[in-house]
C-alpha cells in the first residue's frame, strides 16, 4: 500500500487525505497546531460558497465543486452547507457584476437579473441608490467551516488515517521527502506540503511567489429594525464600486459577517493577528450607504485571518513525485476544498501532478 504524508490539516490537506485514503493509500497528517487549528486559513465560523465568477471556466467549475461537496456530505453523514443564494450589484457598465452575469449566462448557470424596484422589495435591508440592477443566483450561501473541519477530522480518524496535532515540521528533505521536526520524522512515497502561510518559511525555494495576506472580517448583529430581513438574507459577493465588499448573512447563532477586500494586504502572520475597534470602524464605514442602519449594527468581533496568495489568485501545485507543494487558496480556496483533494489525489495516482499544476497555473483557481 502506498503511503502519503500530508503537512497541514487545513481544508486542502484534510480533503487530499480523504481522497487518497479512498484510493487505497495509507495517509498520515501532521499539523503544527491543534486540529483543527484556529489560526489556519481554513478556520472560521462560516465561509462563502458562490457561483459568481467573471470567467466562464470558473463559473462552470462551480458545478464540479458543488458535486464534490455533495460527495463529502455523504461521507460525513450530514451537510454543513446553508443555501441562502448569492447577490451581486452592478453600478457601472462593464463592472465586475456585469462581467459575471455574462459568464454565468454563457455556462447556463441559474441566474436572475433583478431591477432596482424589485431589489428594494426582496431585499429591503439594502440601500439601492446608484445601483443599476442585481444579479441573483439561488445557489450559494454558507459553508459552516468550523463544523466541516471538525467532522472531517473525525471521519479521517474513524477511517484509520493518522492525524497528529501539535507536530510542527521544520524541514523537508527534497530528495527523500522526509519531513522532520522536534517530534520526529515522517516519510512516505509522497510528501504533500499543504501548510498554508507556513509554506514560505518551510520551503522557500518551492514556495517562490506565494505571499501571506491578512484578511480582516467583522461580525455584527443587525439593528432590530432589519433583524428579521437579515435572517433570510443572501450572501453577497459584490455590492458594486471599488470597495470589494462581500459577506454572509446571520446563520443560526453565527452573526452577520462583513468582508472588505480593500483591507486585504500582504502581512506577517506571526505578528499581525490582532484585530480590534479600529478594524471594525473602517469596515463598517465602507458599508455606509450599502446596508440600511449599518452604523448602529452591534459589533461582536473583528477577526484577522491569513491566507497564502498566488499571483492572479491562482492555485499552485509544484514539485515532483516525492515532494509536492499544494496551495489552493488565494483567498477563495475553501469552496473548492473537496474538489481540490480529488484532483490532487487523482493526479498523484496517475503521475500527472505536473500537468495539473500547469492547468492550475493557467487559470485563476482552476
Amino acid at each position: 500500500m502506498p503511503k502519503a504524508v500530508i503537512v497541514g490539516a487545513g481544508i486542502n490537506g484534510l480533503c487530499t487525505a480523504r481522497a487518497l485514503h479512498r484510493r487505497g493509500w495509507a495517509v498520515e497528517v501532521v499539523e503544527a497546531g491543534p486540529v483543527p487549528n484556529p489560526q489556519a486559513a481554513s478556520w472560521d465560523r462560516h465561509r462563502m460558497f458562490r457561483v459568481h465568477y467573471p470567467e466562464p471556466e470558473m463559473a462552470a467549475r462551480m458545478r464540479d465543486a458543488l458535486a464534490a461537496w455533495e460527495a463529502l456530505w455523504l461521507d460525513l453523514g450530514r451537510s454543513h452547507y446553508i443555501e441562502r443564494g448569492t447577490l451581486a450589484l452592478s453600478r457601472t457598465a462593464g463592472d465586475w457584476s456585469e462581467r459575471t452575469g455574462t459568464a454565468l449566462a454563457a455556462v447556463g448557470a441559474p441566474l436572475e437579473q433583478i431591477e432596482v424596484a424589485e431589489l428594494s422589495l426582496r431585499f429591503p435591508m439594502l440601500e439601492t441608490a446608484g445601483v443599476r440592477y442585481g444579479l441573483w443566483s439561488p445557489q450559494g450561501g454558507a459553508l459552516m467551516s468550523d463544523r466541516i473541519l471538525e467532522d472531517l477530522v473525525a471521519w479521517l480518524r474513524a477511517a484509520g488515517v493518522a492525524v497528529h496535532p501539535e507536530v510542527p515540521v521544520t524541514a523537508v528533505d527534497p530528495a527523500t521527502g522526509v519531513a522532520s521536526g522536534p517530534e520526529g520524522h515522517f516519510s512516505g512515497d509522497v510528501t504533500i506540503l499543504a501548510a498554508g502561510v507556513g509554506l514560505p518559511r518551510l520551503v522557500p525555494d518551492l514556495a517562490g511567489d506565494l505571499v501571506p495576506h491578512r484578511c480582516t472580517v467583522v461580525y455584527l448583529r443587525p439593528s432590530p429594525a432589519w433583524a428579521a430581513a437579515w435572517t433570510v438574507g443572501p450572501a453577497w459577493v459584490d455590492l458594486g464600486g471599488e470597495e470589494v465588499l462581500w459577506g454572509l448573512p446571520p446563520i443560526g447563532d453565527v452573526p452577520l459577517k462583513l468582508g472588505f477586500g480593500l483591507e486585504t494586504r500582504p502581512a506577517d502572520p506571526l505578528v499581525e493577528r490582532d484585530a480590534g475597534p479600529a478594524d471594525i470602524c473602517r469596515i463598517v464605514a465602507a458599508y455606509r450607504g450599502r446596508f440600511r442602519d449599518v452604523e448602529v449594527f452591534e459589533p461582536v468581533a473583528a477577526v484577522a485571518n491569513f491566507f497564502l496568495a498566488a499571483p492572479e489568485e491562482r492555485f499552485v501545485l509544484r514539485g515532483d513525485r516525492r515532494v509536492l507543494v499544494l496551495s489552493a487558496d488565494s483567498g477563495h480556496g475553501f469552496k473548492f476544498g473537496p474538489l481540490t483533494g480529488e484532483e490532487v489525489a487523482a493526479a498523484i495516482d496517475a503521475g500527472t501532478t505536473a500537468a495539473l499544476g500547469r492547468r492550475w497555473a493557467g487559470s485563476p483557481g482552476a
